[in-house]
């Protein structure tokens, strides 16, 4: 990081104030030194932060801030974020015995549907995940349509070919729609041309994040599912080996990768080692190989060293940074609403060995 970035992210976060001083300098003494609880507690401290979140939105009622930040606090509510939410909230309302969370979940859902229908691959998700786990009349309907959308949105870049293939596999099983089926195979086929020899694939920006490679590849892997797509599979069982192989000892791993897999980041991507986590477990679930599991237990263990759940501040308790150190990466001095879901998502798959999102089989009309 130079001199002049450092100094701009001082200025924009006011790093000499308090709380972020105060955070920075136990960065400093050592990251992943928090004391590492059963999955049960950090679940259930992740979603009192993601329940904080939701109560911070007072723009669009039943929206989920995308964030909180040093500089702005908490960050405009985002449907595209509650949309993703709905398929963890309601699990772990099971799971927590919290039925508050099922009331929040469909809070989430009532606000997607008062919204007009858009090409958005979070509500398409929080509408499938209205069908499948709430069994409402009109959320398979509504998703058809915002999927309809999605068929004449452009798309360029590998993980925008994968999301959007996945979610249309998703569509086209659910509803039996042989037009959601062909264009999922079309994006697919688009992404796969992607991929590098080494088994890299390029993001919008490059280096890619490893946020958007386990992105990629959770994508690849739902989606080969879906469409019986050999390909897809060995596509994303080759970057996820990828990212095996990289992974350290004590679970980190670095925030962006170059061709190659070369490293290009001195900082971890907490949204991006959550969502390996969750890759690696839904490998594990559908019987690859029982390494993935390991891979899995040392990213979960890592990142809870990272989540602070003591103190007064709800801002910050137990909130998860989306950089680590807190200073870099293009996350800086920000705490992501995605990581804190990823993170949930990955405790419960564990936890009690459910996919998340659901399996998407029966066909209905839409």
């Amino acid at each position: 990081m130079t001199t002049t970035t450092w100094f701009n992210l001082s200025r924009r976060h006011k790093v000499w104030r308090p709380r972020p001083l105060r955070w920075v300098l136990q960065d400093m003494a050592g990251v992943a030194r928090q004391p590492e609880q059963a999955h049960r507690t950090h679940l259930r401290a992740t979603l009192e932060w993601l329940c904080r979140a939701q109560d911070a939105s007072r723009s669009i009622p039943g929206s989920v801030a995308a964030g909180w930040t040093f500089a702005s606090g908490w960050l405009p509510g985002n449907m595209d974020v509650a949309g993703r939410l709905i398929e963890t909230c309601l699990p772990a309302a099971d799971y927590l015995a919290w039925p508050e969370l099922r009331s929040r979940a469909r809070g989430m859902l009532d606000t997607l549907l008062a919204q007009p229908d858009t090409p958005s691959v979070g509500r398409i998700q929080g509408l499938i995940a209205g069908h499948l786990q709430l069994d409402h009349p009109e959320s398979l309907a509504r998703a058809v349509r915002s999927g309809q959308a999605l068929l004449e949105a452009p798309a360029h870049a590998a993980d925008q070919h994968v999301h959007a293939a996945h979610m249309l596999a998703r569509l086209g099983s659910l509803s039996g729609s042989e037009a959601f089926q062909d264009a999922a195979r079309r994006h697919l086929d688009a992404a796969l041309g992607l991929q590098t020899p080494s088994g890299w694939f390029p993001g919008a920006r490059v280096p890619t994040s490893t946020s958007t490679l386990a992105g990629i590849i959770r994508g690849l892997i739902e989606s080969a599912h879906l469409l019986d797509e050999p390909r897809a599979l060995q596509a994303g069982r080759r970057a996820a080996q990828a990212m095996y192989d990289l992974l350290h000892g004590d679970g980190w791993l670095a925030g962006a990768y170059d061709d190659g897999w070369t490293p290009a980041a001195a900082h971890a991507c907490m949204p991006g080692l959550a969502q390996l986590a969750g890759v690696w477990l839904r490998l594990a679930q559908r019987g690859e190989d029982a390494h993935w599991h390991d891979a899995a237990w040392r990213a979960l263990a890592w990142i809870k060293r990272n989540q602070r759940t003591m103190g007064d501040d709800l801002a910050l308790r137990d909130a998860l940074p989306s950089a680590v150190p807190i200073w870099r990466g293009p996350a800086a001095f920000r705490f992501d609403a995605m990581s804190a879901k990823y993170f949930s998502d990955a405790l419960m798959m564990d936890m009690v060995g459910i996919a998340i999102p659901p399996i998407a089989q029966k066909v209905e009309s839409a």
